[in-house]
């Protein structure tokens, strides 16, 4: 293992998220923004209106393309053309994702995310842990995880196809917090304090990755130009969030690991191979 790969893991581990740059050339950026240009309206003027007279109405805005988990089944943004597809096994996703996940896991869910200068920040939420909606822990109190319980099974890497960070805004993690038994204090809810978030610092052309127990959320956007972000979201083999699936675009000729990402959930080693097989399987004819 090379001395970038360890520290990339480690920071991982400690974490709950990463901040990888350049994996995107600025050319794949340019090409992924103008596929999203062509297939999208852009933010209205009177998102305000559209936000207070619906209660789901800044999801709406704020998404695109979505396929998998709360949306219904089908391709999503995959059929926008072979630059989204290639994205669902980039190599630097894939050795984060098999380090937290193992050999053998799926694409669960994906949807884009955008931002206009002055839309508010979305609540800090984990949907693994302590902090998870169902857990039933109670703040103040030590939470011994039930073994039943998922917790580390879910991971997310968020493309970024514009600049953000603390000056612009964007996601936002409380570093570390995958690893408590404590429930999210009220006060850090409720933004009253801020001083344990952090909003890192990822420019165009990153993948930020982190773990869906890692406690994170949308900070506001005060940035001039379009917050853009592609979000491929992991689980291990047997795991899933909803009953749909992200499936295969018809006119996209889509690789073997890529296809092997989109199938049904299954006990990994038992009905889900590793995805890594065929590279292991080259690996040891090239040494013979």
């Amino acid at each position: 293992m090379d001395e970038h790969t360890e520290m990339n893991r480690y920071l991982y581990d400690l974490q709950g998220y990463l901040v990888i740059e350049n994996v995107l050339t600025s050319t794949e950026v340019a090409g992924l923004n103008a596929a999203i240009d062509a297939q999208i309206d852009p933010i209205p003027t009177d998102w305000r209106d559209t936000a207070n007279n619906n209660k789901l109405g800044m999801y709406k805005i704020y998404r695109f393309g979505m396929a998998g988990g709360s949306y219904p089944s089908g391709p999503g943004f995959l059929v926008w053309g072979e630059l989204f597809c290639r994205l669902i096994d980039h190599p630097a996703v894939m050795d984060i994702m098999r380090f937290q996940l193992g050999d053998c896991f799926r694409l669960d869910r994906i949807f884009g995310m955008r931002m206009a200068k002055g839309m508010p920040s979305g609540m800090l939420h984990s949907d693994y842990g302590a902090s998870a909606p169902f857990t039933h822990a109670e703040r103040g109190r030590y939470f011994p995880q039930p073994v039943h319980q998922a917790l580390h099974g879910f991971g997310v890497a968020a493309f970024n196809l514009t600049d953000s960070g603390p000056e612009t805004g964007g996601l936002r993690v409380i570093p570390g917090s995958h690893h408590s038994h404590f429930k999210l204090p009220k006060k850090v809810r409720r933004d009253e304090h801020t001083d344990i978030v952090a909003c890192p610092e990822a420019p165009a052309g990153s993948v930020t990755l982190f773990s869906e127990a890692t406690t994170h959320g949308t900070a506001a956007w005060t940035a001039s130009h379009e917050r853009r972000s592609l979000l491929y979201k992991y689980c291990a083999s047997n795991l899933t969030w909803s009953r749909t699936r992200v499936t295969a675009p018809e006119d996209v000729d889509l690789r073997t690991r890529q296809r092997r990402l989109l199938e049904e959930p299954a006990g990994g080693g038992w009905f889900f191979s590793s995805i890594f097989e065929a590279d292991e399987e080259l690996q040891q004819g090239s040494k013979k």
